[in-house]
């Protein structure tokens, strides 16, 4: 059993291949000479007015150590990005609004890496210390199931962070894009 399903599985596979011509593309609509493209909100064909991207800069200037709050990322916000504009001995932080620390809480300083929180999966980036000027940052795909506040710790002069994100416009759907192809949904192939 277990062996003709395999072969059936290879034999799809191996038509699936060569039946498309040299050169022809798969849109994100899963046709075969499909130009359509996802736009900047994840819809397939669509023409990037679904969504709305919220960015800026953090600047204001601090006194006291210690965590203060940059930018709240909202429910529903996907291809986010928190990144500090040069390197500093400051920290970057992220904590839940129920309070759990997800990136660098309670006076912990967190290894580079991947991190869950919020119903996304965060990858945390700390350069080399010693011979790069790039500051931290933090990146996600999203979409995040809960309001997440991203805090600096303060130890020096800030640098400037900046943060981006996409949340969606209200009311709406998107059915276009294949589930395995939404943001935030990793591919199987």
């Amino acid at each position: 059993m277990f062996v003709s399903y395999l072969i059936l599985t290879l034999l799809y596979f191996q038509t699936a291949v060569l039946a498309r011509p040299e050169g022809e593309s798969i849109g994100c609509d899963d046709y075969l000479g499909s130009d359509k493209v996802a736009d900047k909100c994840g819809i397939c064909g669509g023409d990037n007015t679904g969504c709305k991207v919220v960015s800026g800069v953090f600047k204001h200037t601090l006194t006291n150590l210690g965590y203060h709050k940059i930018v709240e990322i909202p429910e529903g916000a996907i291809k986010i990005n928190i990144t500090e504009m040069s390197k500093s001995n400051n920290y970057l932080a992220l904590r839940s609004r129920s309070g759990r620390s997800i990136i660098n809480g309670n006076w912990a300083i967190d290894r580079p890496g991947r991190y869950e929180g919020g119903g996304t999966t965060f990858t945390y980036k700390r350069p080399n210390e010693i011979s790069s000027t790039a500051g931290e940052s933090f990146l996600a795909d999203g979409p995040t199931d809960e309001i997440l506040d991203v805090y600096m710790i303060h130890q020096q002069p800030n640098p400037g962070i900046l943060y981006e994100y996409i949340i969606p416009e209200a009311n709406i759907i998107s059915p276009q894009l294949p589930p395995h192809r939404r943001p935030g949904k990793s591919s199987l192939l």
